[in-house]
């Protein structure tokens, strides 16, 4: 039983830390674009207010995918080389 539970915690930080990779690669994407606009736009541009908005959003979730691939590497357990769907349909 123990053993069990041990397997069932060690996926679920796999699957978390799969996530929190696949996660942390679309943020890079995002924040990319946002302050590449930014930087473009000018101090008063109407949109600039939401896109800082954007950009806070974005970087308090990427802190929040580097805690959760922190705390699965304290685990030992490293992302895999594979689609997060497939790992959650096995």
């Amino acid at each position: 039983m123990v053993v069990e539970h041990l397997n069932r915690t060690d996926r679920a930080c796999a699957l978390t830390a799969a996530a929190a990779h696949d996660l942390n690669n679309e943020l890079t994407v995002i924040l990319s674009g946002v302050c590449g606009t930014l930087a473009d736009l000018g101090p008063d541009h109407p949109s600039r207010q939401l896109l800082l908005q954007a950009r806070a959003a974005a970087q308090r979730c990427a802190w929040k995918a580097s805690g959760l691939l922190n705390f699965s590497a304290r685990r030992g357990i490293m992302p895999v080389r594979d689609s997060l769907e497939r790992l959650m349909a096995d």
